[in-house]
């Protein structure tokens, strides 16, 4: 059986007999025959070989949705597919297995779904793909938080459990792995490698899972294409069902944060004020009390009003045991939201387990009643839930910019994330750290990741005192939005150069980060002649960039949608660039 999708960009060839797997894409096979695990499923659950099963194949069906989101790296989205479901009937079994193979233009997706009264412990799915021997890999090693660095080897010199997405090359494709819709039904997966095959298995926590029926297992997603197609991939969550939420209230905005620069500022209340000042007087959205204003919890509905009354908004942090229970979510929700706050900065979840999963679904559902934004820090990746929560905003699952507090975060490490983990969903990085001792950025470097990482919460991470003292990186960021119509690559190559184009409007925005020695960055400007746009017609470029010894300049270049911009670009540094009409 041959399942060909939009553009006849993708193709799966899947045998029922076997149920054996193969993608490919323009020509290549990116996965190479993989056994679903049909036989695990049917043996583990219904207690019966699947080798009796009856095999039957329904029709291709076309899948055509449109929906939009108040956030991301595009509000408007569209998802075209075609699908088809192979069922395994088993003699004895009171339920079926089934398999939803669906091609898109960007990738393919398969799931697993089994009804009936069947076994109520479930150890996972372990859905294995095979890759060819000669591809590279970008994987990070798995801890529980997902604060680590990718490694760039080739496949068969893997092994071990690293964190979702994972990135691969083909020959001349792109194979991106991960999973949608992983809820509190099932559990979070991690890619596991064996030395001695080129074979990625979505694995999961080494603890058992309660199974309700039917049962769905989450996606497990191949996003294909050029690196292009990969960056901008909404695949991921383009696979989750549609919200029921009203999201009429949902804004995305830009925070002022004084932790990372201010550790003991959260209690601080004079000093919040300044922040709620800054803030007001940039446009930002948002200002992020952090971890120790409970020290001060009475005074807080002062404070959320202060801000109010410029324009500001508050978002408060907690422990994420300090709302684990149902008890705990009814006394505190509904008592920040009446003081005013916007939302809730959720910490130290740091497991994949169904358990934990759980809570996010019931914090999610709870913070959603009182009209609460959640951040979820300390996380798992995400899955693209936050379009079934428009509410829920970002989650950290990445080694951001904190770690210049107490380590480093390497130019690489930057210049990886916008193919690797951005691509599933937001991130959580805060990022535009001009003071870091421990930073191996310049100023342009660290200006333009407010552009290059995508987070419908972006928290500037310096202190307000450092953004002051830059008046071209200020103005900027005063520009600069953290929601987007559009997203383009406009070059790159994991670990050495990532310049991402997003939209807001008529205007066009661009970071470019770059890791190694200095270099000419060229920007092909054709974004600016997408869609109905006129490719001849004059933009300025307002480009602030590395001017030398630490310091930013801004200059005003004109560009057309048919030209190229060239950047020097010092070692490990980068610029922004805001496009006008």
């Amino acid at each position: 059986m041959r399942l060909t999708g939009p553009a006849d960009a993708n193709a799966v060839v899947f045998d029922p007999e076997t149920a054996e797997l193969t993608v490919e894409r323009a020509g290549t096979t990116l996965v190479t025959p993989s056994e679903l695990p049909v036989e695990k499923l049917a043996r583990q659950l219904h207690g019966v070989d699947w080798t009796d099963a009856a095999v039957s194949v329904g029709n291709a069906t076309e899948v055509a949705e449109d929906y939009a989101l108040p956030k991301g790296k595009a509000r408007e989205r569209t998802h075209r597919a075609v699908e088809r479901t192979v069922t395994y009937d088993h003699p004895g079994a009171d339920g079926v297995v089934e398999v939803d193979l669906r091609v898109a233009a960007e990738g393919v997706a398969v799931r697993y779904r089994v009804t009936g009264t069947a076994m109520e412990i479930h150890t996972g799915d372990e859905t294995t793909l095979s890759l060819p021997r000669d591809t590279v890999s970008w994987l990070t090693p798995f801890d529980t938080a997902h604060e680590a660095s990718a490694r760039q080897q080739p496949i068969v010199e893997t092994d071990g459990a690293y964190c979702t997405p994972g990135l691969f090359r083909v020959d001349d494709e792109w194979l991106l792995l991960a999973e949608a819709g992983a809820d509190g039904d099932y559990a979070t997966a991690r890619l596991e490698a064996e030395a001695s095959g080129p074979e990625m298995t979505f694995g999961l926590p080494q603890t058992q899972m309660n199974a309700h029926f039917p049962l769905e297992t989450p996606w497990r997603v191949a996003v294909t294409g050029t690196l292009a197609d990969v960056v901008e991939s909404t695949l991921v969550t383009d696979l989750v069902a549609d919200s029921e939420i009203d999201d009429d209230w949902v804004d995305p905005g830009r925070v002022a944060w004084s932790w990372w620069s201010e550790s003991d500022s959260p209690d601080d209340f004079d000093r919040q004020r300044e922040y709620i000042d800054y803030a007001a007087d940039r446009g930002w959205e948002y200002v992020l009390v952090d971890a120790g204003w409970p020290r001060r919890r009475s005074e807080m509905p002062d404070l959320i009003d202060y801000a109010a009354d410029r324009g500001v908004d508050v978002l408060l942090w907690t422990h994420w045991t300090d709302v684990n229970t149902e008890s705990k979510r009814a006394e505190r929700l509904p008592t920040w939201a009446e003081w005013g706050a916007a939302g809730i900065k959720v910490d130290f979840m740091d497991a994949d387990d169904q358990g934990r999963l759980q809570f996010y679904d019931d914090l999610a559902e709870a913070a959603a009643a009182h009209e609460l934004l959640v951040n979820f820090h300390g996380s798992v990746v995400p899955t693209g839930l936050q379009r079934r929560y428009p509410h829920v905003m970002t989650y950290e699952g990445v080694m951001g910019a904190e770690y210049y507090k107490w380590s480093t975060v390497t130019p690489e490490h930057n210049c990886t994330l916008p193919f690797t983990r951005n691509v599933v969903g937001p991130m959580d990085y805060t990022p535009v750290t001009f003071s870091a001792d421990a930073a191996g950025t310049t100023p342009g470097h660290e200006l333009a990741l407010s552009v290059v990482f995508e987070s419908p919460l972006q928290h500037f991470a310096d202190s307000i005192d450092e953004y002051a003292a830059r008046p071209e990186a200020e103005g900027f960021l005063e520009a600069v939005p953290a929601a987007w119509d559009e997203t383009r690559l406009a070059g790159g190559y994991p670990g050495v150069e990532a310049t991402v184009a997003r939209r807001d409007g008529e205007q066009w925005f661009l970071g470019s980060i770059t890791a190694g020695p200095q270099r000419i960055v060229t920007v092909d400007c054709s974004f600016l002649g997408a869609g109905d746009a006129d490719p001849d017609e004059a933009w300025t470029a307002n480009v602030v960039r590395d001017e030398g010894d630490g310091t930013l300049e801004s200059e005003a270049w004109t560009v057309t949608g048919a030209e190229a911009l060239d950047v020097v670009v010092p070692e490990n540094g980068g610029f922004a660039a805001r496009f006008e009409r």
